[in-house]
């Protein structure tokens, strides 16, 4: 974004001070009102505050102030963790982003996926030139997260093995088949067996012990002791009929008794 910085007078200046001084990286329209004292003022020193290039509005009322940093010209963009953080609570980064987050794609997603269990009116935004997806989710796929700091603000992300989770579940939120592929392939020695076991015995869907138990078994040429003994629990675990390696394809290729899985995309 780039708007050209203008002076301040004493009240602004206080407004921001007290606002930049709170430990979340936005502040909405109650908060201004509390300082500014009536809604018509508030309304017009947020409209003054953001022409002048000191707040920019992320959704209807909810702002974020914009750093020193930006300079003169308020040239400035945000951390896209950041601002998907303040957009929701609780929110971790999951998904595709999370593939790139743990190096395992050198594809720059084109969507910043936020998992929730918050209901947003609307699930996709875009913010300065960004584009947000918001994905609710009951409490019971909400797990598996670390805790991340940008700038002084703590984030979530999904871990490794949750996001190897997530993304069997939803197999197009993951970019396409092929980028789960890549990602279980770069996972295969990182991630730990044991939570990868651990998440995927708690996770409601269990569609995704089929999609991942024969992605890396067809794809990771040798597996650890403890990825085969995991493997092999899972066989004898598998819940009745069939799923699509690719839900979003039609009900063609190869049935694969052994994972009760129905290959109708080619991975590699």
């Amino acid at each position: 974004m780039q708007k050209h910085i203008t002076e301040l007078g004493p009240k602004e200046a206080e407004f921001l001070s007290l606002i930049s001084t709170s430990k979340t990286l936005e502040f909405t329209n109650s908060t201004a009102l509390n300082f500014w004292g009536t809604r018509e003022l508030t309304k017009k020193k947020l409209h003054v505050l953001e022409r002048k290039g000191w707040i920019a509005r992320i959704e209807r009322g909810k702002y974020l102030v914009i750093p020193l940093e930006a300079g003169p010209t308020r040239q400035w963009t945000e951390d896209s963790y950041l601002i998907a953080a303040a957009l929701v609570q609780p929110a971790a980064i999951s998904y595709w982003s999370a593939i790139r987050h743990w190096n395992w794609t050198e594809q720059i997603p084109r969507i910043v996926y936020v998992q929730t269990t918050s209901r947003k009116k609307t699930p996709r935004r875009k913010i300065f030139g960004v584009q947000y997806e918001f994905v609710t989710v009951p409490e019971g796929k909400f797990y598996g997260n670390l805790t991340e700091w940008r700038n002084g603000k703590k984030i979530l992300i999904t871990e490794k093995e949750k996001t190897l989770v997530d993304c069997a579940d939803h197999v197009e939120r993951a970019g396409t088949i092929e980028e789960l592929a890549k990602a279980v392939k770069a996972a295969a020695s990182e991630i730990s067996w044991r939570k990868l076991d651990e998440y995927v015995e708690k996770f409601p869907n269990r569609a995704v012990k089929k999609r991942l138990g024969y992605l890396f078994e067809t794809l990771v040429p040798v597996l650890s002791q403890e990825a085969v003994t995991v493997l092999e629990s899972w066989q004898t675990d598998l819940s009745a009929g069939f799923v699509l390696l690719q839900p979003s394809n039609k009900k063609i290729g190869r049935i694969v008794t052994r994972w009760r899985i129905q290959v109708n995309a080619g991975v590699s």
